[in-house]
């Protein structure tokens, strides 16, 4: 018994093992490779593209006095200084005779890239343009084409065409042409989101070097070095000499300034301290800009701080601004009446369009069928709250539970979803998992079920079932496989919803 107990236990620790070992994979690929919306890139390339074609366009007012050959930096010197090692610069091996029209090339190629024009060719040519304009005149190289250089590297890797680019529009026109339907759901990448950490991790490896390397230096340390810096004439805008009155205060903004940059690496990370993490960068930056005259550094590395941001947030802004969304249509038409705050409706029948792929929502093939219409609980209308993370999956789940008569409210995040509860009689909860942390999954189910008391549908990929089933993540809730239809996802929450002896409108 002694050796069934011993093996029970190394059985158990095995077990254990791998389960951690698993979660610790399936947790990087997701930090990783999760796909994402493309669309953060998207605006990036736009600011990216715009901020080197403005770069370029200043080489323009002096361009032989910096890429002459007999030049301020004269071509050979600058050979002889990188002789001892192996960088890109077209810059090194062209004459004369061929720096005006390389120039207007290399202008044409930043504008293709800022539009979104051939982004897989143009995304490329742009990185080698900008690394090729810093190399060859070293003494002008500052932070602003380092960052520019990196923004532009990390876009060539992931798909910084696939929105708001001519590509993208291209791409519609040449659908609608060949009679294909078009694409209403956004298609999510795992290019895109490794894009973005790489953008991520770097901006947190500049901050906390760049915080670090100050402490090397005594000024830091006293705080004397923010005011040498306000204090010099070659650098003011603004004439900040008023601070000499108060020393407390440039003293106060040097030691701020490291313990930002020092931890921006951690704070960043905390989804409740981010935006105001990043509002002390922005506020940064605009003041390096406003009182120092270093707009183009603070820019471009505000442009960088897009990739912190949620995607979805931005696409709802961006349709907003566009005016692709019609909230109307999406509301109940005035001829019900109120009670509670809920529209109540005669039954109709409509029909529906089901959809088959992996998230339930983008489908590549749809069919109709015709289902019944509003759902009643007593007498009112059922009040469903939709927890997605995708735009296009909250979008395309509102669109379809209303015309089916319920009354929907759709939320972003499990904590958005807590708020809603608090605020609003809801029926019902449906967590579309696709997109959201399986563990915040597992915790806003359990807690609707322990607090609000309403019946919970979770939906699920085979993939994150298989994970939450290992580690009995999924309790007490009702869970439903992915891929389903929208009919059955509906139905499988109206058996939830409907009370014996209750039916159908």
């Amino acid at each position: 018994m002694k050796s069934d107990a011993v093996a029970a236990t190394r059985q158990s620790v095995v077990s254990g093992l791998r389960g951690f070992f698993r979660g610790l994979s399936d947790d990087w690929n997701r930090f990783w490779f999760e796909p994402a919306d493309p669309i953060l890139l998207g605006l990036i390339r736009l600011l990216t593209g715009w901020m080197l074609f403005y770069n370029l366009l200043t080489w323009t007012l002096d361009l032989e006095a910096f890429f002459g050959k007999d030049g301020l930096q004269p071509l050979e010197t600058i050979r002889r200084l990188h002789e001892s090692k192996w960088l890109f610069s077209f810059w090194l091996w062209l004459d004369d005779q061929w720096m005006w029209p390389v120039h207007f090339t290399c202008l044409t190629i930043a504008a293709l890239f800022f539009l979104g024009i051939a982004t897989r060719v143009t995304s490329i040519l742009a990185f080698l343009i900008t690394i090729s304009y810093s190399q060859r005149v070293p003494v002008a190289n500052f932070g602003f084409d380092q960052i520019l250089g990196m923004l532009c590297f990390y876009l060539c890797l992931g798909p910084s065409g696939a929105c708001m680019s001519v590509d993208a529009v291209l791409r519609r026109w040449w659908r609608r042409r060949k009679g294909l339907s078009e694409e209403v759901t956004v298609r999510r990448m795992a290019s895109a989101r490794m894009s973005m950490r790489l953008i991520q991790l770097h901006m947190c490896a500049i901050y906390f070097w760049a915080g670090f390397s100050k402490l090397k230096g005594p000024s830091w340390w006293t705080g004397e070095a923010m005011w040498r810096v306000i204090a010099n004439y070659e650098y003011q805008t603004v004439d900040l000499t008023w601070m000499a009155n108060v020393p407390w205060l440039p003293y106060l903004i040097a030691h701020l300034t490291i313990v930002w940059e020092v931890f921006f690496i951690v704070l960043v990370w905390n989804r409740r301290l981010r935006p105001l993490v990043l509002f002390v960068g922005l506020g940064m930056h605009f003041g390096i800009g406003a009182f120092l005259g270093m707009w183009t550094f603070g820019l471009i590395m505000t442009f960088a701080y897009l990739a912190f941001s949620d995607p979805d947030v931005w696409r709802n802004r961006i349709h907003r601004l566009a005016g692709r969304i019609n909230r109307s249509k999406h509301e109940p038409s005035d001829n019900g009446t109120v009670s509670r705050g809920i529209v109540l409706r005669e039954p109709v029948t409509e029909s529906a369009s089901v959809c088959h792929d992996d998230a339930c929502l983008s489908a590549a093939e749809c069919t109709s069928e015709k289902v019944s219409g509003a759902l009643y609980t007593g007498k009112t209308l059922a009040r469903v709250g939709i927890v997605a993370c995708e735009h296009a999956d909250r979008s395309s789940l509102r669109k379809y539970f209303w015309a089916h008569g319920f009354d929907c409210q759709v939320v972003a995040s499990p904590e958005d979803c807590l708020g809603l509860i608090a605020r609003k009689q809801i029926d019902g909860v449906l967590i579309h998992g696709p997109g959201l942390v399986l563990t915040d999954v597992a915790d806003l189910a359990s807690e609707l079920a322990d607090v609000a008391g309403v019946p919970v549908l979770v939906t699920l990929t085979s993939r994150q079932l298989d994970i939450a089933t290992r580690l009995d993540l999924i309790q007490r809730t009702r869970w439903m496989a992915l891929p389903a239809s929208l009919h059955e996802i509906r139905l499988q929450l109206e058996r939830q919803l409907i009370p014996e002896g209750s039916h159908h409108g």
